[in-house]
C-alpha cells in the first residue's frame, strides 16, 4: 500500500500542476494492474496488456543488486519527463509523450497500480480510468501547467511549431537593447564546436555573409511578435526564443546551442528519423559553417548554416552519436596501447579523466573518510583496464568479473526500459558500499556478499579506474578496478576498519 499511496500522491502533484482533478486509488483496478506485473516479471517481458477498458503505463528497472527496490514516486517521475516531447494544444503526431499525457489526462479519474519484483527486477503497471490517450482529444486533456503563459514566469520557447505568436509587454520592444552577455558569438560559435567534437565532426566557422543574413530576419521576427522560419532560404536554420519579464534580462552565447543540443536524447543515431523531434540537434552536428546573432528584446536568438542540414536519407552519414559514446553507438577508439580513451559517455569530460569516473573517485574517497583509511587516486591505465571491460560487459550483456584480473575489481548492473536512463557514479559506488549493513567487523570471516564493500573501503588499495557502458537494450555497466586488489584472506581485519563514530 505504501508504493500505491506514493504513486497516487505523485500522480496527483502532478495533475495539481496541470490544473485537472486527481485521481482516487481503485482496489479493483490495482487487482488487475498486480496481475499483469505479476505475468510481466514471470515471463521477463514488457509489454501492454490486452485490457482495451483502461488505460496503462508500464515501468521496468532493473539492478545487479538483488535488493534494490524503488519508490512509487520514481516510476511516475519518469513517465511526467515525457512533457519534454508534448506540444501542448495540438493534436500529437506519436506518442513520444504518451505516458505523460495519460498521467495527467484531465478525464481519467481513477488509478490502479502495483509492481512485482525479482531479484534486483522491478515492473510497475499502472492502469486508468476512464482511458487517456484518445485520438482527437489531447488538446482539451492534456492542459499545460498552470502559469505556463504568465508575465511573471520565463518560458522557453522551441521553433517545434512553424509560426507562433509571442504575447509580449511593451517596455520589452526594445530591438537595440543589449541583451547579450560577454561575446555572444564567440561564445555561440565555441559551443557548436564544443559540441561538434563530441560528435568527430568539423569546426564551424564564422561567415559574415550569413551574420548578416541571420540578423535581418531576426530583427523581422522581433519587429512583427512571431517565431517562423524564413521561407525559401537556402541554408539550414535553428531558431531560438527566451521570453522573460525582467528588463535587464541577458542571455549568452551557449544558452541556445545548448538548448537545441539537449534534442540529442530524442535522435535515433545510426538511422533516419521519423519525425524532426531531434532537427534542431541534428543540424548543430551537420558540417557547415554557421553564426549565431542576438534578435531582440524579446530575447529572440536565430542561426543560420550553410550548407543546409536535416536532408532526408542522409542522416546517418551526416549526424554520427557521440565519439567515443556508450558500446553500441560507435566503435571503441585508442589513440596507441595503454591510452586512456577520452569518453563523453558520462555528459562531460574534465582533463584526462570522465566526469564519471571523477565522480567515482569523490564518492569512493567519501566512503573511505568515514572508515579513517587514505583516499584513493584514479589511474589513466586501470581507467583504460575498466573500460575495456565495461564494454565487453554491455556487448556480450553479462554481468561477470574478467578471468586472471590482476587487480580488484567491482561490477555494477542496471536496466531501464527508458533507454535514455543513465545511473549516476553514486548510484553504482552507493550499491557497493550499502553492503556494509551485512559486514562483520573485527573477524577473518570472508563473507561473500560484502566483498564490494571491503573493496571500496579496503585500506591498502590506493589506485582506482572506473568504466562505464551502456548498450542498447537498456543495459549500464559500470567496472571498477582497484591496485593493489583488496579482499585477502587474513587481511580483513587490518585492512576493513569499523566506520568512525
Amino acid at each position: 500500500m505504501d508504493f500505491q499511496i506514493e504513486c497516487l500522491q505523485a500522480h496527483n502533484e502532478y495533475r495539481n500542476k496541470h490544473g485537472v482533478p486527481p485521481l482516487k486509488l481503485s482496489k479493483e483496478m490495482s487487482k488487475i494492474s498486480q496481475e499483469w506485473a505479476n505475468y510481466l516479471i514471470k515471463k521477463n517481458v514488457l509489454q501492454h496488456s490486452n485490457n482495451r477498458e483502461y488505460g496503462e503505463n508500464l515501468f521496468c528497472i532493473q539492478s545487479s543488486n538483488p535488493h534494490f527496490t524503488i519508490s512509487g514516486k520514481e516510476a511516475v517521475d519518469n513517465w511526467y519527463e515525457e512533457i519534454k516531447c508534448h506540444k501542448f494544444g495540438v493534436e500529437p503526431n506519436s506518442l513520444a509523450s504518451g505516458h505523460f499525457t495519460q498521467v495527467v489526462w484531465k478525464d481519467s479519474r481513477e488509478l490502479g497500480v502495483a509492481y512485482a519484483k525479482t531479484g534486483g527486477k522491478v515492473v510497475v503497471v499502472a492502469n486508468y480510468s476512464p482511458s487517456g490517450n484518445i485520438i482527437g482529444h489531447f488538446a482539451e486533456n492534456v492542459l499545460p501547467p498552470i502559469g505556463l503563459h504568465a508575465n511573471n514566469n520565463n518560458i522557453e520557447l522551441s521553433d517545434d511549431i512553424s509560426k507562433l505568436s509571442i504575447t509580449t509587454p511593451k517596455h520589452l520592444h526594445r530591438i537595440d537593447q543589449n541583451i547579450t552577455e560577454g561575446n555572444f558569438e564567440e561564445d555561440f560559435l565555441e559551443a557548436h564546436n564544443n559540441y561538434r567534437r563530441r560528435h568527430g565532426v568539423p569546426p564551424l566557422k564564422l561567415d559574415k555573409k550569413l551574420c548578416k543574413y541571420s540578423e535581418e530576419w531576426a530583427r523581422h521576427l522581433a519587429a512583427r511578435n512571431i517565431l517562423e522560419h524564413r521561407p525559401g532560404s537556402n541554408y539550414g536554420e535553428n531558431i531560438y526564443c527566451l521570453y522573460s519579464s525582467d528588463p535587464n534580462f541577458t542571455v549568452n552565447g551557449h544558452t541556445p546551442v545548448d538548448t537545441w543540443y539537449e534534442e540529442r536524447k530524442h535522435h535515433p543515431f545510426g538511422r533516419e528519423p521519423s519525425s524532426l523531434k531531434s532537427g534542431h540537434f541534428s543540424q548543430v552536428r551537420i558540417a557547415g559553417r554557421g553564426r549565431g546573432q542576438e534578435l531582440a528584446g524579446e530575447h529572440l536568438r536565430g542561426g543560420e548554416l550553410l550548407p543546409a542540414g536535416n536532408f532526408v536519407g542522409h542522416y546517418v552519414e551526416n549526424v554520427p552519436p557521440v565519439k567515443p559514446a556508450f558500446y553500441g553507438d560507435t566503435a571503441k577508439r585508442r589513440d596507441s596501447p595503454g591510452m586512456v580513451e577520452k569518453r563523453e559517455d558520462a555528459n562531460e569530460c574534465c582533463g584526462e579523466f570522465s566526469q564519471f569516473a571523477l565522480d567515482a573517485l569523490k564518492v569512493h574517497n567519501e566512503y573511505r573518510r568515514r572508515h579513517g583509511v587514505p583516499e584513493l587516486t584514479l589511474s589513466q591505465k586501470l581507467c583504460a583496464f575498466a573500460q575495456d571491460w565495461a564494454d565487453t560487459c554491455a556487448r556480450t550483456s553479462s554481468l561477470q568479473h574478467r578471468a586472471n584480473c590482476p587487480y580488484g575489481e567491482n561490477i555494477f548492473s542496471v536496466y531501464s526500459s527508458d533507454f535514455s536512463h543513465t545511473p549516476t557514479a553514486r548510484d553504482a559506488v552507493k550499491e557497493w558500499y550499502d553492503e556494509v549493513k551485512q559486514h562483520a567487523f573485527g573477524v577473518e570471516k570472508v563473507n561473500q556478499s560484502t566483498l564490494h564493500f571491503t573493496q571500496v573501503v579496503w585500506r591498502s588499495s590506493a589506485q582506482l579506474g572506473v568504466g562505464v557502458a551502456k548498450n542498447k537494450k537498456g543495459q549500464t555497466y559500470v567496472v571498477a578496478n582497484y591496485d593493489p586488489r583488496g579482499n585477502y584472506i587474513g587481511q580483513f581485519v587490518e585492512n576493513v576498519p569499523r566506520p568512525r563514530p
